[in-house]
């Protein structure tokens, strides 16, 4: 008896390995997926993204399993409507397809559960004679027949009927052996960006981090000597930005340009003008300060009484410094937005905070502090250097919110950093206070 049970033990343990090997064993479909019009892919493997999640359940079963009695309202799901693919590759190109991403086709199981899900979540439905659109913001679901098709767009108004319609009736494309797809089939990683430029770049959930690494050759940045990351503080920028490149322009919009005058009362076009795009920006601590606050009221009799009120601030201790010529301090003197009060230059263009102003060389220094220091800067020559501890700037917030602070899932994260070298090297980490679970299983089940 105790050989059968033995026997049937090693059974199933071989048939359970078998399965598992089987449904996790790496086989990326790329071939026949992607139109031979796009010129940038992105992939994500959802079977190695699903491997994360089966593991951490099995390391963390409590996480995955609700003690609570009460009756929750049952809801529709995504997976039951389609046939959930091994991986999922979204395609884009300057011409016809510039403006969203769109995904390769992907199998329906069940239309009216499809729709019934997408109803349930808040898309709005559009049926013609050859597709059902589902739209929501700048996401959009597509179906003709047995067939699905996500569409993302950069730009909520950007029309994109026509090119879906295509794209369900294109015939030709991509080969697995071919330049465009060979980084991507050779990929190990959990997501993977890939383009006609040589550019390519890994993305992967691990524990406690999710870190994008890479090649990304970009003229958005320009090399030029910057500050390194200084020790203990809480925010850092460093970087000179390429005031010809479209995606900078794209972000100087009228919209914007309005909104910055009625706050400021200053010309972004004429920033821009006397700024030469070199910015080092340097969150060194958040002190908390009290501050008394005096105000009178008047008694039956109307007399004066004085009333003491305490405050408690979060004061930033930081310096921005902005490479600019002489006639950056001059446009900024004569719009009132740098002023001399009580022997003190002050910078009045941002009323949040008492702030300090000097030229130094080449550079306008605006700094919280009376004393300036400029010691943190050192030569070192990146194209972008950032970095933001938000555990630390979370203890003591600033008055504004830089932040969703009250987002659960913000008091999950330790610190975020990005840096691109002169050689186009890209690496970008989002750390967690937790480092021994996946990245992407604390977020789904904290």
């Amino acid at each position: 008896m105790k050989k059968k049970l033995a026997y049937l033990f090693v059974a199933i343990i071989i048939v359970v390995l078998v399965l598992y090997l089987f449904r996790y064993k790496r086989s990326l479909i790329v071939e026949n997926k992607i139109p031979i019009t796009a010129t940038e892919i992105v992939h994500i493997d959802l079977r190695q993204i699903e491997h994360h999640l089966l593991v951490d359940a099995i390391k963390n079963p409590f996480k995955y399993i609700s003690f609570k009695t009460e009756k929750k309202k049952e809801r529709l799901s995504f997976n039951e409507a389609i046939s959930v693919p091994r991986n999922l590759l979204f395609f884009t190109n300057t011409s016809s397809f510039k403006g969203a991403w769109f995904s390769n086709i992907i199998e329906l199981k069940n239309n009216a559960k499809l729709r019934s899900y997408l109803l349930q979540e808040g898309f709005e439905e559009s049926i013609d004679e050859t597709l059902e659109l589902y739209r929501k913001d700048k996401m959009i679901l597509a179906v003709s027949g047995e067939n699905l098709l996500i569409v993302y767009k950069k730009q909520k108004q950007i029309p994109v009927r026509t090119v879906i319609q295509s794209i369900f009736n294109e015939t030709s494309f991509y080969k697995k052996d071919t330049d465009l797809l060979k980084s991507i089939s050779n990929s190990k990683s959990d997501m993977a960006y890939t383009n006609l430029n040589a550019d390519f770049l890994d993305a992967n959930f691990k524990n406690g981090c999710f870190e994008i690494k890479g090649k990304l050759h970009s003229n958005l940045f320009i090399a030029d000597a910057y500050a390194e990351n200084p020790k203990h503080s809480i925010g850092f920028l460093s970087t000179r930005i390429n005031k010809d490149h479209q995606v900078f322009k794209s972000l100087i919009s009228d919209k914007n340009k309005t909104k910055f005058r009625e706050f400021a009362k200053l010309s972004i076009d004429s920033i821009i003008d006397h700024w030469n795009g070199s910015a080092v920006i340097n969150l060194k601590a958040v002190h908390k300060e009290i501050d008394t606050i005096v105000t009178y009221e008047y008694d039956d009799d109307f007399n004066k009484i004085e009333k003491k009120s305490v405050q408690e601030l979060n004061i930033p201790h930081a310096v921005i410094s902005l490479g600019s010529d002489a006639k950056l301090y001059e446009y900024f003197y004569r719009g009132k937005a740098i002023q001399i009060i009580d022997n003190d230059t002050l910078f009045a263009g941002m009323p949040l905070y008492k702030m300090y102003v000097r030229r130094h060389e080449n550079n306008l220094n605006i700094f919280t502090q009376k004393q300036f220091e400029s010691s943190f800067i050192k030569e070192k020559k990146y194209k972008l250097n950032t970095y933001i501890d938000i555990s630390k700037y979370l203890d003591t917030p600033l008055e504004f919110s830089l932040m969703p602070n009250k987002k659960d899932y913000f008091q999950l994260l330790k610190d975020v950093s990005a840096k691109l070298t002169l050689s186009d090297e890209l690496l970008i980490q989002v750390r967690l206070k937790e480092n021994n679970r996946n990245f992407l299983s604390q977020f789904l089940k904290p």
